[in-house]
């Protein structure tokens, strides 16, 4: 089956042209696969999820790992996205948790989730990578005054259930120490919570991973993949790899065919970004942006933002529906709008970046994490847009899933197994069109 949106978004060979990638050189930093190998393991995506399963799987068990990226190193969502740090990866309430689930279950899928969280910053710890690591928690800001409740329901039932630090600020209290603007009406803090640079992040991974024996190839599309006498044979570039393993790690890029099993499982949804060039100290303080911890406007469609260190602005949003140059383009001064309507002391900023990524949504509204019965196939995805918390968790614990050789994993259920395939596949973007329509609506009203 075909990919979901236009074929610009899949370009592997095209830059990406971020923030990020200005503050990085990305090229030519691991050669193209052109020969035939073996592996024990072959990782298929080399983002958050496939170079922490590698690093994993290579430092703690001393495996053979190979591990292949379409793009270069880095041009994936993993290396595009906001850098936020956020809980929960889960797009259900905490009500339909506890109804579907139980309260046991939802807790131990919040502490898996704070596990990710500590996860990911104990790793930029222990390999020592400079990421511009920024924050102690994250705000949600309440974009109109009947959101507060909710708010503050949130920060109750996080803090009682849970045990999450969190704190309740109103209008004039967030005003203080958060920011102004036309849509701050009070907000809450939770902990953990903090951003980065997810392209430094990611290629510090990289490199522990390649000094830990990995073998990563990038530029190196896999095109097929067959499996006879209980041996995998993965084709990219012309060249073949023999392997025991496969683990599937590419999230919203995955495309339907490569594993028939895994097909219609995921709705890609596009996130657009831009940035600001650098504020002035006084552009700044028109509307009290003090903080540096990550911003959610928990509006139905979500905005988010933050200021980075050099003092420019990041913005971000849902809703672009095609994925073409053009399209993103179009995007980007629609959000432009939405930002200024916000902030509108900043009319006259100028924007310097905007660029586009895909987040994976499944079914069950959760990410899926787990092995393919009777079959050597590992994967994990559908991180709800919170991959910097949940992927790279999630790829240490497929190591030892892998290393186990069991079916199952001491983690939350939520987190367990595949999701149910999406009903009549080629309606996904309908079903995404009718959903954007409704928050729209819900938004304005």
């Amino acid at each position: 089956m075909a990919n979901l949106y236009h074929k610009d978004i899949y370009n592997f060979e095209n830059p990406v042209n971020s923030y990020w990638e200005s503050t990085i050189n990305t090229k030519d930093r691991y050669k193209t696969l052109d020969k035939d190998m073996s592996a024990n393991v072959v990782i298929i995506g080399g983002g958050y999820t496939g170079l922490s399963c590698a690093l994993s799987l290579a430092k703690k068990y001393n495996e053979d790992v190979v591990l292949l990226e379409a793009g270069h190193i880095g041009w994936g969502s993993s290396g595009r996205n906001a850098g936020f740090c956020c809980i929960p990866p889960a797009k259900i309430s905490i009500k339909k948790m506890f109804n579907k689930y139980g309260k046991n279950e939802t807790k131990k899928f919040f502490q898996n989730t704070i596990e990710g969280s500590n996860f990911t910053k104990n790793t930029i710890k222990e390999y020592n990578i400079d990421c511009d690591l920024t924050g102690d928690s994250n705000y949600e800001v309440a974009p109109h005054p009947s959101y507060f409740e909710g708010i503050k329901e949130e920060a109750e039932t996080y803090k009682k259930e849970f045990g999450i630090e969190t704190k309740v600020f109103s209008k004039e209290e967030f005003n203080e120490i958060g920011h102004g603007g036309n849509e701050q009406y009070g907000a809450m803090s939770y902990k953990p919570g903090f951003a980065i640079n997810p392209l430094k992040f990611l290629l510090g991974l990289a490199n522990a991973a390649n000094n830990a024996g990995v073998k990563i190839f990038q530029k190196s599309k896999v095109t097929k993949i067959e499996k006879t006498k209980g041996k995998f044979t993965i084709i990219s570039n012309g060249s073949i790899i023999k392997a025991n393993k496969v683990v599937m790690a590419t999230n919203g890029f995955y495309k339907d065919d490569i594993f028939p099993k895994l097909n219609n499982m995921i709705l890609p949804v596009i996130s657009n970004i831009i940035i600001t060039r650098p504020l002035t100290t006084e552009e700044i303080r028109s509307h009290n942006f003090i903080t540096n911890n990550p911003v959610l406007n928990i509006r139905n469609l979500l905005f988010y933002y933050r200021l980075l260190k050099d003092n420019r602005f990041l913005f971000g949003a849902r809703g672009d529906l095609i994925g073409s140059e053009k399209s993103s383009l179009e995007k980007s001064k629609n959000m432009e709008q939405q930002m200024k309507k916000v902030f509108p002391n900043w009319n006259n900023v100028n924007i310097d970046f905007h660029w586009r990524g895909l987040v994976a949504v499944t079914t069950k509204f959760s990410p899926s994490i787990g092995k393919i019965e009777d079959d050597e196939i590992y994967y994990s995805f559908g991180y709800q847009a919170n991959g910097v918390n949940t992927a790279p968790w999630s790829g240490n614990e497929l190591a030892k899933l892998i290393i186990s050789n069991s079916k199952d994993l001491n983690i939350s259920k939520l987190y367990k197994g595949l999701p149910s395939k999406f009903p009549f596949p080629k309606l996904r973007l309908f079903y995404l069109r009718l959903a954007l329509a409704y928050y729209k609506y819900i938004d304005k009203n």
